[in-house]
């Protein structure tokens, strides 16, 4: 795909929003089972921060800044 902005809608988008999805999930069962609450907390930040940076890393920022 040379066209990088139908590579991004087609490919890049649905790929990394799966991963992230699934970088949620394993944060919140590996919290879930932590046995203290200060790992159980730091576990959810760790999975969630990497969840958020991949969802904000394939937002098409160009189309939201000209509206």
């Amino acid at each position: 795909m040379k066209d990088s902005s139908a590579r991004l809608v087609a490919l890049e988008h649905p790929l990394i929003n799966i991963i992230a999805i699934i970088l949620l999930t394993i944060g919140y069962i590996k919290a879930k089972k932590a046995l203290d609450n200060g790992n159980a907390g730091k576990t959810v930040l760790l999975f969630y921060s990497i969840s958020l940076v991949l969802l904000l890393s394939r937002i098409h920022w160009s189309l939201w800044l000209n509206m």
